[in-house]
């Protein structure tokens, strides 16, 4: 059933013709030759949120020291506010449901349809599956949100877009810095950095280096999921002339954890704290653990990952015209006992090359894209002891080519007006060999056209509308490519979006709202759908198909108010509604996934100073984050229930060297479920499917910057 665009679309342009009728600017908004002209390979934030404003869709930054008033340990804790961004933690550990419009919308581990990045480099690997392992978000300044194929920048046109994390440099964050923080469930995390830059030149070279440290561990708020990883990230830059900057990074990554499982919703009410009979034994035999209870066996599932990686790019300036270059590198095993003992060792290559010219009112990009990655595993039955128990029942190398095109190309129609249009070609090829099962071996080739046209109008220095045409292209992960599933077709579509993006101040200066503001409608074809293999245990494994037709639409929304010099109110709310679009056997119905709505707010009085900006600064106040129930099957014959917790925070930034906090979270203890698995058919009951969130908790931390 093709219907058109959501009337909120025209209602959201009407809403704004006034404005941009009334509108005076005599200073052009899209500065695009001073943008161009930044010699550094590594932009800093207040260059970065120059550039989102010449991108004409869903796009963001989060600047991390907002962040770090509380507790910084999840993905959710740094990316819980970015607008667009669907996220909730599975057990207070690393890894998280992430989703921006519903990529990968089935998926409640691991991911893909996102291009993630550190430092506009890949970590994904080469079939575009990311661990969120390896990224450490302690050691980044802001992160960089690029929703849908606003990110064709990155060689994305996904429906996800990219989630950049970008780190520090000497040159513009100099200083050491140490951070401790520690709190429920033994929770524990120390991280440190140094960063700086020589004062003198050698050679006619400038250096300046960054490098951050850090270790975490907690015993998790369920049985069996205990974590813990030491990270090291760090980048080096030699500007050896003004036009030229080469900059390497480099990262290593250990972490190992304990994979709790899904509950009944009897469980989830019961005891949310009890892991799943599924993840684990009732024998400690095996367990090298001084004490070990039986339920934390280390050996029963779990997900260990030792990654390192390495990456350089280069930049030369001559005249109008920009080159760079980078190239990229990163090993990966995996020890990952689910039932089957998996084994993996990954390696993945990658780079791009990108031409940009800039004159008064254009600016030109040319980029091409390439990566590459094997995957050697094995997959072996298990005694549950971390033990092989017989021969290997796969035994496979996975290999990935990618290689994308692009250009695009900025106008400034007018002082206000810049047009934005962009054309990108992608070629994927997955291809599996499997010396054990024969008959899951392929080799198949994946590749599309994808335009893009968008156009932005700024209604004043401060405020803009805009609104962009898309196609988007994901060729399937080799976990969904083989012959042992259905999804043999890359997921497609087209994205329609508009938005705002702005601020306004009255009366006193102190008084300031700011906001983001995108509605999209994405029609999908082969939308890749991920369900349990059996009910009612989701935990035995999982299948992946293509749907034909289905309609992805939403509202994305954040913003921030600064009521006067001591309250700030910052708030995100998601509403997503996504359909199958007449499919044969479920109509119109919705798709499960996860809540339609999902908010979070927060409310923080400053006092101590009367400028929330200035020394000393102490703030407190509550937030809350809502979810409403969401369907669980595609006969939407299930619901997770709807969800309201509570929480406060409180800090001070005492002086310019040493800052503190506190945050509790779910006040109240309630029981909930964060996330949950689906499947085509629960018939009114789930099984075991539910991930519970964290129950009631409080953290504190200490930070010193030097």
């Amino acid at each position: 059933m093709k219907k058109p665009i959501n009337k909120l679309f025209a209602l959201f342009f009407i809403s704004h013709l006034s404005i941009a009728i009334a509108g005076e600017n005599t200073t052009p908004i899209i500065e695009i030759n001073e943008l161009a002209n930044k010699s550094s390979t590594q932009l800093n934030i207040k260059d970065a949120r120059a550039l989102i404003k010449t991108i004409p869709g869903g796009a963001s930054i989060t600047d991390l020291e907002d962040v770090r008033k509380g507790r910084q340990s999840t993905w959710q804790d740094s990316l819980g506010y970015t607008p667009g961004v669907y996220i909730q933690d599975r057990f207070g550990s690393e890894e998280a449901r992430v989703s921006i419009r519903g990529s990968a919308l089935s998926r409640t581990f691991h991911s893909f349809g996102i291009k993630i990045l550190q430092d506009g480099v890949p970590i994904n690997y080469a079939d575009g599956f990311f661990d969120m392992q390896t990224v450490d978000p302690n050691a980044s300044s802001y992160v960089e949100v690029l929703r849908g194929p606003n990110a064709s920048i990155y060689g994305a046109t996904t429906l996800g877009g990219s989630i950049n994390f970008v780190t520090p440099t000497g040159l513009n964050n100099p200083g050491t810095k140490i951070r401790a923080e520690a709190g429920s469930f033994a929770y524990r995390k120390i991280f440190s950095s140094t960063a700086g830059y020589s004062d003198f030149k050698d050679g006619g070279n400038l250096y300046d280096y960054y490098l951050a440290g850090s270790t975490t561990f907690q015993n998790g708020f369920r049985d069996h999921a205990e974590m813990e990883n030491q990270k090291i990230i760090g980048n080096v830059g030699i500007k050896i002339s003004n036009d030229l900057e080469t900059r390497f990074y480099l990262s290593a990554v250990r972490s190992r954890t304990q994979l709790p499982g899904y509950l009944t919703k009897d469980e989830l009410e019961s005891d949310p704290s009890q892991a799943s009979s599924f993840t684990t034994t009732g024998s400690t035999v095996g367990s090298t653990v001084a004490g070990v209870q039986p339920w934390r066996n280390k050996n029963n599932y779990r997900r260990d990952i030792d990654s390192q990686r390495i990456s350089n790019k280069t930049t030369y300036i001559n005249g109008n015209n920009t080159y760079e270059f980078a190239l990229y590198a990163m090993n990966l095993e995996l020890w990952h006992p689910i039932g089957t003992i998996v084994e993996q060792h990954a390696q993945t290559y990658g780079g791009h090359l990108k031409f940009t010219n800039v004159t008064d009112k254009n600016k030109l990009t040319l980029a091409y894209l390439p990566s590459y990655g094997t995957t050697d595993g094995t997959s072996k039955p298990t005694d549950n002891m971390g033990n092989s128990s017989g021969a290997a029942t796969s035994d496979y190398t996975q290999t990935s080519t990618n290689h994308s095109f692009l250009i695009e190309d900025k106008y400034n129609l007018t002082s206000k007006t810049l047009l934005v249009a962009a054309l990108q070609y992608d070629s994927a090829r997955r291809k599996v060999s499997d010396i054990v099962p024969g008959a899951t071996n392929f080799n198949r080739l994946y590749n599309q056209w994808s335009p893009r046209v968008g156009l932005i109008y700024n209604i004043s220095n401060d405020n803009q509308i805009f609104g962009s045409i898309s196609r988007n292209f994901e060729a399937p992960i080799i976990a969904t490519a083989g012959n042992t599933t259905t999804a043999r077709s890359a997921q497609s579509g087209v994205t329609y979006e508009i938005g705002s993006r702005g601020q306004a101040q009255w009366g006193d200066i102190a008084q300031k709202i700011k906001w983001d503001l995108t509605l999209f409608r994405a029609n999908l074809k082969n939308e890749f759908q991920t369900m349990c293999l059996t009910n009612p245990n989701c935990e035995t494994g999982a299948q992946t198909i293509n749907v034909p037709n289905t309609i992805h639409q939403g509202i994305e929304f954040g913003g921030q108010a600064f009521l006067n010099n001591h309250l700030e109110v910052k708030t995100a709310l998601l509403y997503s509604d996504f359909k199958f679009d007449d499919n044969e056997i479920y109509r119109n119905n919705k798709m499960p996934g996860f809540a339609p709505v999902l908010l979070r707010a927060e409310m923080l009085y400053h006092s101590g100073s009367e400028d929330r900006n200035s020394y000393p600064n102490f703030y407190a106040g509550p937030k809350i984050e809502y979810a409403s129930r969401a369907p669980m099957d595609n006969t939407n014959s299930l619901y997770n229930d709807p969800f309201t917790i509570f929480g406060f925070k409180a800090g001070q930034n005492i002086n310019k060297t040493w800052s503190w906090f506190l945050d509790v979270r779910n006040i109240a203890d309630k029981k909930y479920a964060a996330t949950t698995n689906i499947n085509s058919n629960y018939a009114g009951n789930g099984g075991r499917a539910y991930y519970p969130g964290d129950g009631r908790s409080a953290y504190m931390g200490i930070e010193a910057k030097f």
